[in-house]
């Protein structure tokens, strides 16, 4: 039985990673670290993967006890989940989200190291590395330069660059990912399209002025389904070459005006828009759309989930919670 060590296993990524996996294998064994209990309300997943056995509590900065459960577990895969995650929060405490997402992943890919037990490790990292880009630039492939320009960026950009000289120096088996904005139901409100989705909600439940609170509505994002995001982590895992960075992204721009006009139109709804000068941060990149074509060319994935799908899907998520189902 192959066993997996998933990071960070209580988020968002985590949750459909788990589902993907039980629903689609019988004979894989799930250990998951996170400092949390997995809550999940948008999954559905066997209550024993839950107990004690599969579960384990536990710091990432808490370097015995990560070489102890490593150890003791000895996976045959690790998918590093882990890190802050947002953008926003990197500006407001630079050095802890610094800190914390480059020390983390350094603490796991060392515990394999000296555990010497040869498991491949995913390292996920994301599209804010290639930082301020022109538009000839666009899309993004894998062998454009990394120009970071937050606190959040530098901090993948070095998990990045310790992943290969790990890889290199060591011989550890590890594969990276720059992964681009993913949504889906389940998702926070710290996030842009999660965020703006629940308004239209609470505006649609009259809980909420008919005004969509965004930052610079101008930025342009490559948004990608969360279940396209999983099955390609599960590819990688299994069939990425060692050494290697693939882009997971849809290929497709959008600006954030743009999907406060598509719901509106899905929806019905009128809206007017208030741009919110706390939420528009220091830098920020005005276009960010990739190219998944290596990992196609690779391992012949390519997403499938259309961008109108996430939205109804995080519409109807967010419904069923203001109506307390």
């Amino acid at each position: 039985m192959k066993k997996i060590l998933i990071t960070g296993i209580s988020g968002f990524v985590g949750g459909y990673f788990v589902d993907y996996l039980t629903s689609h294998y019988d004979t894989v064994e799930i250990h998951g670290i996170s400092r949390s209990k997995p809550a999940w309300d948008f999954v559905n997943v066997k209550p024993e993967l839950l107990n004690s056995h599969h579960f384990h509590l536990a710091d990432l900065n808490d370097i015995p006890k990560i070489k102890s459960i490593i150890e003791e577990i000895q996976p045959d895969y690790i998918l590093h989940l882990a890190a802050q995650s947002s953008v926003a929060e990197s500006w407001k405490t630079p050095v802890f989200s610094f800190m914390n997402n480059t020390n983390i992943f350094l603490n796991i890919i060392d515990s394999v190291r000296l555990n010497d037990n040869g498991a491949r490790v995913l390292s996920v990292g994301s599209s804010e590395q290639y930082g301020i880009v022109s538009e000839q630039d666009l899309p993004l492939t894998e062998d454009k330069p990394q120009c970071p320009a937050n606190p959040y960026a530098v901090a993948r950009v070095a998990q990045e660059q310790l992943a290969r000289i790990y890889a290199t120096g060591y011989g550890l088996d590890i594969c990276c990912t720059r992964s681009f904005n993913h949504c889906g139901p389940g998702q926070t409100d710290h996030f842009v399209v999660s965020a703006i989705v629940k308004q239209f909600v609470k505006i649609a439940h009259g809980l909420q002025d008919p005004v969509i609170h965004i930052g610079n509505g101008a930025i342009v994002r490559d948004f990608i389904d969360v279940h396209d995001v999983v099955e390609a982590y599960q590819l990688l895992l299994t069939q990425g070459k060692r050494g290697e960075v693939y882009n997971i992204c849809s290929g497709i721009g959008r600006s954030i005006h743009d999907i406060v006009t598509l719901l509106s139109d899905m929806y019905h709804i009128d809206v007017q828009v208030q741009e919110e000068q706390s939420q528009i941060r220091p830098i920020d990149n005005p276009r960010i759309v990739g190219s998944y074509q290596k990992i196609q060319r690779d391992l012949g994935w390519k997403p499938t989930i259309p961008f109108e799908q996430s939205l109804w899907s995080m519409y109807e998520y967010w419904d069923a919670r203001m109506k307390g189902n």
